[in-house]
């Protein structure tokens, strides 16, 4: 298809693609005053708003356009192409802008324009990884992640990673799967939340342990504070993957990190059952800490969406048949021993254990009022 020799105007109402105006400038130098590591100056900001974006359209080279919200400059945003009929889209937002949706606005009207006017046949999205924003537009409106592809980009003068994605012309414009963001559910003695950064040395105390050693013998040991990082990085792409829900046990009072507990394998169709997978802090063990979080998130899994829970049938756990500790728990949250697996969990040493199953269903957990 032929491509515009000017920039269309493109719009939904709330989010407008257009050309640059000489009005756009101040809009451009103080965006990028907000990222001063993008190498970006004034100078710069002032070429690419009064001629660059121009000149770039008519080579072919990047169809870019400035978005505009609520009458004002907002932002830019664009389809770079390649030689395979392709193209890679780019996008930023001012500082103001943020989080109403702007930018997944902006990337659908895009992403519209590249295939039905330019006829490109995959549009390619990468970003930094760590790039959350970027990423969470990405899942927006629908792109399908691909590999993490290392120091694909260079960023301060250093090689970086970098998170991948595609969209085709027939794809939807709305996320594939969920993105779960951590509720902060409480009890009397405990505030469960996401982990923090500065909690890396708490974390790496706590998953350096014999019994962990003996019962999770996958888990490094020690367990360093690089170990604890990248769990956390982990932690953070399974959420955003719908995969897992991973909650810090803090206390209520000083919000101190005393142990971790995890929702995975969620299967969210018809059957709607998930697993839980816990460990403490050696200072937590034996308070009652766990049942106390256990119980809780329970409660949070089995409430209807309708009340921000996840409408759950069952909650599943499994330990070793050894592992007395969290068996113990287990059975205190109000779970049934269903099932005995022999020579199925694997110890420390290349030894099999036996695994044991516990069950929790819906009906077996009253809803408070």
């Amino acid at each position: 298809m032929p491509i515009p020799a000017e920039h269309p105007v493109l719009t939904d109402g709330v989010v407008t693609l257009r050309a640059p105006r000489p009005d756009d400038v101040q809009g451009q130098v103080e965006r990028h005053l907000e990222d001063p590591d993008r190498g970006f100056d004034e100078d710069d900001a002032r070429r690419w708003i009064g001629y660059g974006i121009t000149e770039a359209w008519k080579t072919g080279e990047r169809f870019a356009f400035v978005i505009e919200y609520q009458g004002r400059y907002a932002g830019t945003a664009s389809l770079q192409p390649d030689a395979d009929g392709n193209a890679r889209v780019h996008y930023g937002l001012s500082r103001w802008a943020r989080g109403a949706g702007v930018a997944s606005r902006a990337v659908r009207l895009l992403l519209e324009f590249g295939f039905s006017t330019c006829g490109f046949h995959v549009v390619h999205w990468w970003a930094r990884v760590g790039n959350w924003p970027s990423r969470r537009v990405a899942w927006a409106t629908g792109f399908r992640m691909g590999e993490l592809i290392p120091e694909l980009a260079e960023e301060g003068g250093r090689r970086v990673d970098a998170w991948t994605g595609w969209i085709g012309p027939t794809d939807p414009r709305e996320p594939r799967r969920p993105w779960f963001e951590i509720p902060v559910l409480e009890t009397p003695r405990l505030r469960l939340r996401a982990w923090r950064e500065d909690e890396i040395e708490r974390i790496a105390t706590a998953r350096t342990n014999q019994a962990t050693a003996h019962f999770l013998p996958f888990i490094p040991q020690p367990f360093t504070a690089a170990d604890a990082r990248f769990w956390l990085k982990d932690m953070a792409e399974q959420a955003a993957a719908g995969r897992r829900f991973n909650w810090c046990l803090a206390d209520a009072d000083t919000d101190l990190g005393l142990g971790n507990l995890t929702l995975f394998n969620i299967y969210r169709d018809a059957v709607r059952d998930a697993e839980l997978g816990y460990w403490a802090h050696p200072e937590a063990q034996g308070r009652g800490v766990m049942t106390e979080a256990i119980e809780r998130v329970a409660r949070w899994y089995f409430a209807p969406e309708t009340e921000g829970g996840l409408a759950g049938r069952k909650l599943v756990i499994r330990t070793a048949a050894t592992n007395t500790a969290a068996r113990r728990v287990a059975e205190k949250a109000g779970f049934q021993h269903v099932g005995t697996e022999r020579e199925a969990f694997p110890l420390a040493g290349r030894t099999l254990d036996a695994r044991v199953t516990y069950d929790l269903l819906a009906s077996d957990v009253p809803q408070q009022s």
